[in-house]
């Protein structure tokens, strides 16, 4: 299926792809900065808010409060009572009367006490003996009857009496500084305050609870809630969408940004050319020699190993050594052997390999010359994928020409116990035994086994290097 996909070009293109990472990466990056951001802390904390029990129960209470089942109402009731019972209500009609400030006035005064001990002088045993005589009259016994009577008479006396033994003034006294009282008088000044009116205006009050802060919280979360970066972070914050931007570590790239290649990461040579023989080579039957710089070039974020008719004199190696000769042709070859090496992992390079007649190639080695792994190489007219394990176990994968021609995402996707090949996120190749346990570090090469009439290029417009998040 895979090789009919890429025979009939079935495979996404590489604008598709580079643009649909460069999206996610940017709504990843988008995403991790809206998670600290001061808009989702309080959503995040009007959400807990709003939705916890205690704010549930507090709204339920607010909302099933009135007025008839509060404390406000049975006190408000209790006065009314008060107000209406016959004792206070004949309490408050004696002292606003004129009867019982008259009965104050009199009560104690020289006019009730002169009364009462006539009263009971003219009541005693003797004093009526001394009525009985016939020498009373004209006496000053007699004059104090006669005034006692006088006294008796009189309405300011019999008014005073009438009151002292009335029920209003009974009731007067048993009222006059008791409890009941003093509760009537409490309840009436407290729902007299401003205190109580509030209250019993807020119970009163269907709306009381959208006139709440707990409203406006309440209302708030409710807006932000329909907040578009809001509503997509919660349908993409617990999604698999980044999975692979989350499961992966950048470990190695370039760009190749600058103007020249970087000559701390990468080598312009073998690397055990540089380490031991101190220059470039050649191996095999290959027709080019290798330059430490003249072959490269950079521009627009692209470096090219360029291939091209140029006689030069350089070293070749084979089983009996190295020789010198002269080379027809030059290119370009670097490495990363001392700067960074790998064990698993994915490694992903866009390029445009060029003239498919030629040996451009993206490739892993160890220290030794196998394991080799060909991650992508241009040989006779096609695309190949190659795996040397050992130099005689030897497994390879291709693709057509077509995928030299442009660029191409080519991938190799390496863990202890599988090797898969993709170009532009397609599978091309895979294989599962004898897979390489050591750190490889990576070239890039052109070449040529066979002659060529002009100039030619392989174009790397970047490498990276991820592993899994640990």
């Amino acid at each position: 299926m895979a090789s009919l996909k890429f025979l009939l070009g079935m495979i996404p293109s590489t604008a598709k792809i580079e643009q649909a990472e460069k999206a996610l990466i940017a709504e990843f990056d988008k995403l991790k900065a809206f998670a600290e951001s001061d808009t989702l802390k309080k959503y995040n904390e009007l959400k807990e808010l709003v939705t916890s029990s205690d704010f549930l129960q507090k709204k339920k209470e607010i909302e099933s409060l009135s007025f008839k089942n509060s404390g406000e109402y049975a006190k408000e009731k209790e006065l009314l009572a008060l107000q209406k019972a016959k004792d206070i209500v004949l309490y408050f009609r004696t002292i606003a009367g004129s009867a019982l400030k008259k009965f104050k006035e009199l009560d104690g005064s020289d006019k009730i006490t002169g009364y009462e001990s006539l009263e009971k002088l003219v009541q005693s045993v003797e004093f009526r003996e001394k009525m009985k005589s016939k020498e009373f009259k004209g006496t000053d016994d007699d004059k104090k009857l006669q005034e006692y009577n006088r006294l008796k008479s009189s309405s300011e006396i019999k008014d005073y009496y009438t009151f002292k033994k009335s029920k209003e003034y009974a009731n007067f006294l048993n009222t006059d500084g008791s409890t009941r009282l003093a509760r009537y008088n409490e309840l009436k000044e407290y729902v007299a305050t401003d205190d109580f009116k509030e209250k019993k205006n807020y119970l009163l009050d269907k709306k009381r609870f959208e006139k709440s802060e707990m409203f406006k919280e309440l209302q708030e979360y409710d807006r932000m809630k329909k907040n578009e970066d809001i509503l997509w972070y919660c349908k993409v914050k617990d999604s698999n969408k980044f999975d692979v931007l989350k499961n992966r570590e950048l470990i190695f790239s370039d760009e190749f940004d600058g103007d020249k290649l970087d000559t701390k990461t990468w080598l312009t040579n073998y690397f055990w050319g540089d380490k031991l023989l101190k220059d470039n080579y050649t191996v095999g039957n290959d027709l080019q020699a290798y330059t430490e710089k003249d072959n490269f070039e950079i521009r627009n974020s692209v470096l090219k190993i360029i291939t091209k008719p140029q006689k030069k004199e350089g070293k070749v190696w084979s089983t009996d050594g190295f020789k010198t000769k002269e080379f027809a042709y030059t290119s370009g070859i670097i490495n990363t052997g001392k700067s960074f090496r790998q064990k698993y992992g994915t490694f992903t390079a866009k390029i445009k390999l060029g003239n498919p007649a030629t040996k451009g190639a993206f490739w892993l080695l160890a220290d030794k010359i196998t394991p080799h792994l060909d991650v992508c190489r241009t040989s006779n007219g096609k695309v190949q994928f190659d795996y040397f394990a050992t130099p005689e176990k030897k497994v390879k994968g291709s693709v057509g020409s077509k995928y030299a021609n442009d660029f191409f995402i080519f991938t190799l996707e390496w863990t202890p116990d599988k090797l898969v090949w993709k170009v532009n996120d397609t599978e091309a190749f895979v294989q599962t035994t004898d897979v390489p346990q050591e750190p490889m570090y990576i070239l890039f090469s052109g070449g040529l086994d066979k002659p060529i009439s002009s100039m030619t290029s392989m174009e790397i417009d970047w490498i990276r290097v991820y592993q899994p998040k640990k």
